[in-house]
């Protein structure tokens, strides 16, 4: 019996080394990148965004016999975009209720909002070039959108749906290079209703208000980041 056994022992430590000697070699080239510890690949860049305030006037005749007055307007913008297209929010209200006094004055206080897109046709005219000039020659844009506004006094009030247009140019005041940027934005809106909402005028037997179109210019500090 003591021969068969160490025979079979034998026979099983050959086997053994066969199969450790036929084993795949482990692999000895560069490991894929991720095993070397390299960062994957970044996300592409977000879309630079912009918030603005700002003081303007609107020109306006709604309410006046002699032609259009100018009457206070306040402004606020943000959106996302600051190349070829963007797009924005704004915001905006006059104040001209108390402002007037003769006898045949009788102004409307607006307050609107617009949804619009932001188009700059030389946003990539010299993207290289730091210059002050070239700077603001990209920031030079025209607005298109759709708004709606409320319109009214003490005594009533109206609503339009109307077209926003509008232009722009920004002033950098800080310097080029940086991740932000504050900026002097100097615009001009012009919303035209698509029809036009009538008021009550002040007073016991005014005449009724037709409201029409209106124009604003304006001055906002903008930070783009």
């Amino acid at each position: 019996m003591r021969v068969p056994l160490a025979l079979l022992v034998c026979l099983w430590a050959g086997s053994a080394r066969a199969q450790v000697g036929t084993s795949p070699p482990l692999p000895t080239g560069p490991m894929p990148a991720l095993e070397q510890g390299t960062a994957p690949e970044a996300p592409p860049p977000r879309p630079r965004m912009s918030l603005a305030v700002g003081f303007g006037a609107s020109l306006d005749a709604t309410g006046f016999s002699d032609g259009a007055h100018a009457i206070p307007a306040f402004f606020g913008q943000g959106g996302f975009g600051d190349g070829l297209l963007g797009f924005e929010l704004g915001a905006f209200s006059t104040a001209a209720s108390g402002r007037f006094h003769a006898s045949d004055a009788a102004p409307i206080d607006r307050l609107g909002l617009d949804g619009f897109f932001v188009v700059r046709p030389a946003a990539g005219a010299g993207r290289d070039d730091a210059r002050y000039g070239m700077r603001v020659v990209r920031t030079l844009a025209a607005e298109v959108g759709l708004g709606y506004e409320r319109d009214g006094r003490t005594s009533g009030a109206g609503s339009r749906f109307q077209i926003h247009t509008g232009a722009r140019v920004e002033l950098p005041l800080t310097p080029a290079g940086r991740p932000s940027e504050l900026r002097l934005r100097l615009g001009f809106r012009r919303a035209i209703g698509l029809y036009k909402p009538e008021v009550a005028g002040g007073g016991t037997g005014a005449p009724v208000i037709t409201v029409g179109d209106s124009n604003e210019l304006y001055a906002a500090l903008a930070v783009v980041f």
